[in-house]
């Protein structure tokens, strides 16, 4: 498989909010004299998982939309509506093979992730704070990024 275009530019993004948002963290702790090698490493090992589990996530998307590549979507137009509450039509053998997969894949990353916590708790060279905040920075990363793209698109309007 093919990794598309897309996910390598968004994944790009996201590794780069990780790691503007990493060396602001590294810098509070090295303001606060906190700095150590436990921190680094907690950062490094949270920071990567992100971003992996970011790049799996989007990689799964990518391969649920080709297994779902020829199903037919209805238009809006082709669409009867007599005012009556339109019934749930059942998935596609090609929509449910897709939703399968985007679950395990979801399962997948979730027991990753809990697998890298559990690590940075167990684990007494590893600081597990930076570590779990690391885990986090996608999600605000996602939100930021996000934000400054709205944000163009209203100055260009």
């Amino acid at each position: 498989m093919k990794v598309d275009p897309v996910v390598k530019k968004e994944t790009r993004v996201i590794g780069l909010g990780v790691l503007v948002l990493s060396m602001i963290m590294l810098s509070v702790y090295a303001f606060m004299k906190q700095l150590s090698v436990g921190v680094l490493l907690g950062t490094v090992l949270g920071a990567a998982a992100a971003v992996f589990n970011f790049f799996l996530m989007a990689l799964s998307v990518q391969k649920s939309a080709e297994k779902m590549n020829g199903v037919h979507v209805q238009d809006a137009s082709e669409v009867e509506n007599d005012g009556e509450e339109e019934k749930e039509k059942p998935l596609s053998h090609e929509a449910k093979e897709a939703k399968k997969f985007m679950q395990a894949s979801y399962t997948g990353r979730m027991l990753l992730l809990v697998i890298v916590a559990i690590l940075a708790v167990s684990l007494p060279f590893i600081e597990a704070v930076p570590c779990l905040l690391a885990l986090l920075f996608p999600r605000i990363s996602i939100f930021l990024t996000q934000m400054i793209r709205n944000k163009k698109e209203a100055n260009a309007r």
